[in-house]
């Protein structure tokens, strides 16, 4: 057992249940119904800034150049220990959602919701962490999931946002 598997055994994550629906595409409809370790939420947004070239000085001068898109992490976390299930599959249903559409020639819009909280985004990364824990003839049992959302705006709503300020 490992130092993980141990204390999630002694002191079992919050977990958060959340659905991520699928907007666009050739499985637009789609629901993947997920469980994500609520102390690993986090909502972030950042601008970027250039230097002004300014000669002589103590300093560097900064100008605004652009806001980027605010980025959603978590930790997902899988167990199919009740149901005798074998957590490869969930696991690509979720990392699946990188993959190109053939529809649309890019990844799917998404929707991720979680009890009246709901961002649009697409699956920037994701990443297999860890199997926690195995059934007896070798199946995972237990896996977690690190994903990165990007939230996915379009041009209308950015220019009509910027109009209302």
């Amino acid at each position: 057992m490992s130092i993980e598997s141990f204390f999630d055994f002694l002191f079992p994550p919050t977990l958060g249940e959340a659905e991520i629906r699928v907007l666009t595409g050739a499985e637009a409809g789609r629901i993947v119904r997920v469980s994500f370790v609520l102390k690993t939420f986090t909502l972030a947004k950042e601008n970027e800034f250039d230097v002004v070239s300014a000669p002589g000085l103590n300093g560097e001068p900064l100008t605004f150049v652009r806001g980027r898109a605010r980025t959603l992490t978590m930790v997902l976390h899988f167990d199919g220990r009740a149901t005798n299930t074998d957590v490869r599959q969930p696991i690509r249903d979720v990392t699946s959602l990188t993959n190109v559409d053939r529809d649309t020639q890019a990844p799917p819009v998404l929707s991720f919701e979680w009890t009246g909280f709901s961002f649009r985004c697409v699956l920037e990364r994701s990443v297999v962490e860890s199997f926690l824990s195995l059934f007896a003839d070798g199946r995972p049992s237990r896996g977690r999931v690190r994903v990165a959302l990007k939230e996915s705006r379009t041009l209308e709503d950015l220019l009509q946002e910027s109009r209302r300020e």
